[in-house]
């Protein structure tokens, strides 16, 4: 499902970064940072497709090993390449989120700033679910940290709610940030853009 809304959030924001390359019209200082925002959200659609496979193999720990050892040492090897994404993904939308905020109150921005405002909603509930992503893989850490000295699977099931509802948490973002990236994409085509 997370991998759905990911591509259904990269496709709707590169749609209109196609089209806008070749509009005329409007303010160009605008374009040119709408422009700039949505190649940077585009752009990222690997590291997004990265991440996701990374948190699927993390969900996948102790289905290879049977020694716990090398689970352990598996899932920080894949916690530790998740947060590269994950530090990636924050500074590039975090800057696309710049960039839309700075058209959307922009003088004589027209209907570029009413798309960068409806932008921002979609880019702002990527940011907040990447950030959960964060806190998501650190527990993942942790967990993997006292697994050793665990001796019922009770002592870890702090841990294991924890991710649980975390990873419900990121899908819900993910969700309503594809509800908006939906709201802005429909603006842009009615508008033309």
């Amino acid at each position: 499902m997370k991998r759905n809304i990911f591509i259904a959030l990269t496709i709707l924001f590169v749609v209109p970064g196609l089209i806008l390359a070749g509009c005329s019209g409007g303010d160009p200082e605008a374009k040119a940072k709408v422009d700039e925002a949505l190649e940077l959200v585009s752009s990222s659609q690997s590291l997004l497709e990265d991440l996701l496979s990374l948190d699927a193999r993390i969900n996948d720990l102790g289905t290879r090993f049977t020694d716990v050892e090398d689970s352990i040492a598996e899932g920080k090897s894949l916690a530790e390449m998740a947060l590269v994404d994950v530090d990636e993904l924050e500074a590039r939308y975090a800057q696309a989120h710049d960039l839309f905020d700075e058209v959307a109150n922009m003088e004589g921005a027209g209907d570029y700033a009413e798309y960068a405002r409806l932008a921002l909603a979609a880019v702002d509930k990527e940011l907040e679910a990447i950030s959960l992503n964060r806190l998501l893989l650190n527990n993942v850490w942790d967990m993997l940290d006292v697994l050793p000295l665990a001796e019922s699977q009770e002592q870890l099931s702090y841990y294991v709610e924890e991710i649980d509802r975390l990873t419900a948490e990121i899908n819900d973002l993910l969700q309503e940030g594809a509800e908006a990236a939906v709201v802005a994409d429909r603006y842009f085509e009615e508008h033309g853009l």
